[in-house]
């Protein structure tokens, strides 16, 4: 069975998706790359990574949509399971 699944990251969760370089070991943004590449939809609360002074449009790993907290609930109401962490 096909499944479409979305990752939205807010808050801190934005870390996650910034682009670093290689330190030999696997980071969370090679996971989510990798996830990206699989076909799993990765948004980015857009605010929550401006207040943490991260660029959405520079330092995120490729792949990664920006993105809003209006975003987040519409896809709360669309989808039929929701996973919170945190």
């Amino acid at each position: 069975m096909n499944h479409e699944v979305t990752v939205f990251c807010d808050a801190d969760a934005t870390y996650n998706l910034v682009a670093r370089q290689s330190s030999g070991n696997q980071s969370s943004s090679d996971e989510m790359a990798e996830l990206i590449n699989r076909g799993v939809h990765v948004l980015a609360c857009r605010e929550s990574a401006r207040v943490r002074g991260i660029d959405v449009k520079k330092d995120f790993i490729e792949g990664v949509v920006e993105s809003s907290l209006g975003r987040l609930a519409e896809l709360m109401e669309e989808h039929d399971r929701i996973v919170s962490f945190g």
